[in-house]
């Protein structure tokens, strides 16, 4: 038993955020204290900036330190058709940004370069890694159960080299670009899915609900690794030719995958059905050849660290209103960003009043 609980302290600490262990808890017995986990990254991480508290963030807030403020604002677990809260397949830290009502569009253009590094680091760690990043996602984790030890101890130890140091919210407060109180709220929106996720995972997966439970932490784990993986190859279909030719791949495999070259579809999930079947037959190169294509692709762009798949990020959400930096604010109504510049209004209304 000892050793069960052990390995579930040690699943719950690679999950992506702190939310992870306080969500166990609702489905399995709290586990006795035991030390943390020291997790290696074969991708050093810009070191953090010490950032003192600024008088007001990058919207014109107040920036202090202090609890995170009761703020209505839309939850990241919604239910779909079947009932169940729908598993999220971007990453749960930027659809907080949306959600977030402290954060603005001022903010954005500090944040993008972090969200260009972080994938550009996933990428090279799920390169690096990449047989082990196949047995994982190749049914590795969906027959995994408590009941064998030995092999969840095994996953474990598969899952860590592709599991980042700190979450997107945790190195944006980290790095001054989010206020301890925007970076907070943040993560208590990340974690409030989580926490929704297990409490349903408990009562509707009965006997099962901590193997589930489980497997949904070391899904999460490794979300931005998967993220960085599935980019790469949807980056790939579209010019097949040209980084096979330049990588000077000799492999029967590589006329299948050329065979499968086409544009990606702008329809979500006809994309999604493109990149499942090239991955199949790209999983059937050596990892060295499989490697050496994917370098070779990040190489033949204008930067090799920063992926053509980022889009700049929409803070702001249908009735989502923001102060900026001259008292005013910035809102999302009918589609549309409504500007208000508090001090140019008075100044107008006083011009109005003296004609």
């Amino acid at each position: 038993m000892n050793n069960k609980i052990s390995t579930i302290v040690l699943l719950a600490g690679l999950s992506l955020g702190s939310s992870a262990t306080s969500a166990l808890a609702q489905v399995a017995p709290p586990p006795k204290p035991a030390e943390k986990p020291t997790q290696a990254d074969p991708v050093p991480e810009a070191t953090p900036q010490e950032t003192a508290p600024a008088a007001k963030d990058r919207n014109g807030a107040p920036s202090g330190i202090g609890e995170v403020p009761n703020i209505p604002h839309p939850p990241l677990a919604m239910k779909g058709e079947d009932g169940r809260i729908v598993r999220l397949q971007q990453l749960p830290d930027i659809l907080a940004l949306r959600s977030n009502p402290l954060v603005g569009p001022k903010s954005v253009d500090a944040i993008m370069p972090v969200i260009y590094g972080r994938r550009a680091r996933f990428e090279m760690l799920t390169i690096n890694n990449i047989d082990l990043y196949w047995e994982l996602t190749d049914g590795a984790l969906e027959s995994l159960t408590l009941g064998d030890m030995k092999r969840m101890n095994e996953i474990a130890e598969m899952v860590k080299p592709m599991v980042g140091k700190t979450t997107l919210s945790e190195e944006l407060t980290n790095r001054g670009i989010l206020t301890r109180v925007q970076g907070k709220m943040n993560q208590n929106i990340v974690a409030d899915y989580k926490k929704a996720v297990g409490d349903e995972i408990q009562v509707l997966d009965g006997d099962d609900s901590l193997d589930e439970y489980l497997k949904f932490i070391l899904n999460d784990s490794f979300l931005e690794a998967r993220l960085a993986y599935r980019a790469l190859i949807a980056e790939l279909v579209g010019q097949v030719d040209a980084v096979i030719a330049k990588a000077e791949i000799d492999s029967p495999i590589a006329s299948e995958l050329l065979a499968l070259q086409s544009p990606l579809s702008a329809v979500s999930d006809q994309a999604s059905d493109q990149i499942d079947a090239f991955d199949k037959i790209f999983r059937t190169l050596s990892v060295e050849d499989a490697i050496k294509v994917l370098d070779t692709m990040r190489q033949m762009r204008a930067n090799p660290n920063v992926s053509p798949t980022i889009m700049k990020i929409d803070v702001l959400r249908e009735g989502k209103s923001v102060l900026n930096n001259d008292l005013g604010f910035e809102m999302k109504r009918k589609g549309k960003v409504v500007r208000s510049n508090l001090k140019e209004d008075k100044e107008n209304e006083q011009s109005a009043q003296e004609d």
